[in-house]
């Protein structure tokens, strides 16, 4: 009699350095990283209209400001 093994993998957990990075550079970030962010602003708007540049732009802002940067 086996087992079945279940895989499980470990939760991601921000990292948050423990003091703001200065002078942080949206390049900073993988598009990845801001496409993610992008989306969920546009589903905040309940997928309303189409402003995929504006939301990237955000993305990148609100990015860079969570790390400290301005």
């Amino acid at each position: 009699m086996s087992k079945s093994k279940v895989k499980t993998f470990p939760q991601a957990i921000p990292i948050v350095p423990e003091t703001p990075m200065q002078n942080v550079s949206p390049s900073v970030f993988s598009d990845d990283e801001i496409r993610v962010r992008a989306y969920q602003i546009y589903e905040s708007r309940d997928r309303n209209g189409y402003h995929a540049d504006a939301d990237w732009s955000q993305a990148q802002i609100e990015l860079t400001e969570m790390l400290g940067g301005k």
